[in-house]
């Protein structure tokens, strides 16, 4: 691992620079009130509102953040009023808390989103306890909070729209990234000693991290194409909405370029191949990374990589094996070959293309993707019916369970934050919120996380206020645990946790230096905390593999549409429901928007069975089967992405072989998303389809009609054809076998 490079990369990412603009943002009322009217209470009061919303700003497009903030101040206003006016005594705080903690929770039925502008209301609530309000001083304090609210939606809207190009470009930045370490991960297919299950393991969540930053991204990209300026596109625009494209285009490629492994590791054990392959695409992850740091950076990338050694090794195997009659020999081994050396060949080229893309001085006068209405459908619209709230009053929602489980446990916490005389009510609430998520495994690992973070800080916190004496030291110290614990919240939770009671134990001992034991006090309220979470979401928990069975059903019915859109230019009785018909809108867009599609359902699969891991072994349904589909999936992805172009060819749609064997896979994929275990033969339908493949290929090479490079096509179609009927019967067997049950809503 490269440490500079991966500091460079923290320092110039969009982590960092929120970490900086969030730090600020709750900083500056609190040192203004100070410095300018010396009221440290009003100070705080309008930081804690800033604080609060905070918590939504995380990267994406400006607008939502813009609006979620908004409705997170107003929500905090509200929250903070109702508890301000209940504060005068225990009972009615308790019956004021109770109800509002699961109104707030259960807003995360409108998605992931929703549950940050939750946790940001609860904490502007919580942040209320401790005190003794009259009507008159509840809306008051409300107000600050209100204030402090909007002054941070509007800091960071201004810090934004100041920085929009900075973000764009972090934002494509972190797509190259985790796109580099997909490529690391296909690199670790082609050493020998590497187990194959663990590296399709690895690759499978390096797809899914990079399918979420490409997510990121594109939310940014397509919502600030380029315009016309003078008759010219913008210079700027155009620069990064291509470089998106092409990292789009290059992750595919990439992804395209799934082989045989077993059959490739059997076949050329004893060549340098794969050493050529493992290498080449080792240095491309590399570039990349180096492409990535100069977008970051605002600068022009220079090739520090060297491509050609292993192009040029691999072109000369290739050559040495088709004198010396490999093709007739390991006709398959051979088209995976010469398919996998077309596709690394291909990312050199879009390298290349980013490298120029990132230089000011060669300016591209068209984008790389038409500029069209249809890029709308990429984006996700979110829709925000109140109704939705009110049909998950019931038991059976998982949401209603979360808001439920969150209302017992923070008046739990209230009632022993208040009977106990070392304890904060305030304190132990919150980290009740915190770490409360809706799954169980969520807050399970959050809880660990909270309390080790807390830990480390406590104990570091000490030995600062032992060894450092000077307040100046102290509180330079204390605005960098602050900058840290924002930058690292998104990506490494225990390291954030740390830098967060750092900071916050340092600026309680700056305001009341006498006060060391408050470190203790506040570590076992954390503990108290994080028992009253995890106990809590042992009660009727909504265990994952029972929201699994859609996500199946929606994954393997988004691969059905990208096949239905890649075939469309080959058979004419294809149909995707991906878009609705229309004219404007080309294949390609309906290849690249399905595509999508598949991308973010298997993330969302996948996401979702890495949380069922985290869960007791006892709720950890049919992992075999479900690990094996996200494998089988990506697999079959990849073959179809390198099907496409080949069966864009013309006249393929009026070869019977093909037509069968897309008919085929097709069946295979709309009986997986039915679910339903089929005692279909599949060996037969295998080797009667694999027949007629061959038959095809021997004819059209008896023929002599088509140039050799048509041949040569022909047969690697073939193989993609029987590699995808083997795969999608693959697929068809797993979710046959998956028999999860029915979501309750």
């Amino acid at each position: 691992m490269r440490y500079s490079t991966q500091i460079k990369k923290f320092l110039y990412s969009q982590y960092f620079y929120g970490g900086l603009r969030i730090a600020f943002g709750i900083s500056l009322p609190a040192v203004l009130m100070l410095a300018l009217f010396h009221d440290r209470a009003l100070g705080f009061t309008i930081a804690t509102g800033a604080l609060g919303v905070c918590a939504v700003d995380k990267p994406g497009p400006l607008k939502h953040k813009h609006n979620d903030m908004l409705l997170c101040s107003l929500l905090g206003f509200l929250a903070a009023f109702a508890t301000g006016i209940a504060t005068g005594a225990s009972l009615p705080l308790w019956l004021t808390i109770a109800p509002l903690s699961f109104a707030l929770s259960m807003l995360v039925v409108y998605g992931d989103k929703w549950l940050q502008i939750s946790f940001a209301t609860l904490f502007m609530m919580i942040a209320t306890l401790g005190n003794h309000f009259t009507v008159l001083e509840a809306l008051m304090n409300a107000a600050w909070l209100l204030l402090g609210g909007l002054w941070y939606t509007y800091w960071s809207t201004l810090v934004n729209r100041w920085q929009a190009e900075r973000i764009e470009q972090q934002s494509i930045a972190e797509s190259m990234f985790a796109t580099a370490e997909y490529l690391r991960a296909r690199a670790d297919f082609y050493k020998l000693n590497n187990d194959l299950d663990e590296c399709h393991r690895q690759l499978v969540l390096k797809q899914i991290a990079a399918i979420d930053k490409h997510d990121v991204a594109r939310g940014i990209v397509l919502r600030n194409l380029p315009v016309l300026r003078a008759g010219h596109l913008d210079v700027r625009r155009t620069m990064l909405f291509n470089l998106f494209i092409n990292i789009v285009d290059l992750h595919e490629t990439v992804v395209a370029a799934h082989v045989d492994y077993t059959l490739m590791r059997t076949v050329f054990a004893d060549s340098d191949v794969l050493i050529f392959f493992h290498d080449f695409l080792r240095k491309c992850a590399r570039d990349l990374e180096n492409i990535g740091l100069a977008v970051s950076q605002n600068s022009a990338s220079q090739q520090l990589v060297t491509l050609k050694t292993e192009l040029r090794a691999l072109e000369f195997e290739i050559d040495v094996k088709r004198k010396k009659a490999f093709p007739a020999q390991e006709p398959e081994a051979y088209a995976m070959l010469v398919a996998a050396f077309r596709r690394v060949w291909s990312v050199s080229r879009l390298l290349d293309k980013m490298h120029r893309n990132t230089r000011s001085d060669n300016p591209q006068p068209t984008t790389e993707l038409q500029l069209d209405k249809a890029l709308q459908h990429f984006l996700q619209r979110q829709h925000v019916p109140l109704r939705q709230i009110f049909s998950n009053l019931k038991i059976a929602s998982p949401s209603f369970r979360h808001a439920l489980r969150v209302s017992i446990a923070v008046a739990l916490g209230l009632w022993i934050g208040t009977l106990l005389p070392l304890t904060n009510a305030y304190w132990i609430c919150l980290t009740i919120v915190i770490i409360m998520k809706p799954g169980f495994s969520l807050t399970k690992q959050r809880n660990t996380q909270r309390l080790i973070g807390t830990v480390i800080g406590c104990a570091a916190s000490v030995a600062l206020i032992l060894l450092v004496k000077s307040p100046v030291t102290l509180l330079l110290v204390m605005f960098t645990c602050m900058v840290m614990s924002y930058s690292l919240v998104l990506f490494n939770y225990t390291a954030s946790v740390v830098f967060t009671s750092s900071y916050v134990l340092l600026l309680y001992h700056l305001l009341a230096p006498e006060g060391m034991r408050l470190i203790g006090e506040r570590a076992l309220d954390t503990a108290i905390g994080g028992a009253i979470a995890l106990g809590i979401s042992h009660l009727f928990p909504y265990w994952e593999y029972r929201v699994m069975k859609p996500l199946v059903k929606e994954m393997i019915a988004s691969m059905r549409q990208y096949f239905d859109a890649i075939c469309m230019g080959a058979s004419k009785t294809a149909a995707t429901n991906a878009l609705p018909a229309s004219p404007a809108i080309s294949n390609d867009f309906r290849c690249r928007l399905a595509r999508k599609n598949t991308q973010i359902a298997f993330a969302n699969l996948g996401n979702a069975f890495a949380r069922m891991m985290l869960e007791p072994k006892a709720q950890q349904k049919f992992v075999a089967e479900i690990n094996d589909l996200l494998i089988q999936s990506h697999t079959l992805a990849s073959q179809m992405a390198a099907a496409a172009p080949l069966l864009a060819a013309d006249g393929t749609a009026d070869n019977p072989a093909l037509a069968h064997a897309l008919s085929a896979i097709r069946e295979n994929l709309m009986q997986a998303e039915a679910g339903a275990q089929v005692e279909s033969d599949f060996a037969q339908i295998k080797k009667e389809l694999t027949h007629r493949l061959d038959a095809m290929v021997i004819e059209a090479e008896q023929a002599n009609t088509e140039p050799n490079e048509i041949v040569q096509e022909l047969k690697l179609l073939a193989l993609q054809c029987k590699q995808m009927v083997t795969v999608s019967q693959l697929i068809c067997k797993d979710a046959g076998a998956i028999q999860l049950p029915a979501p309750t809503h």
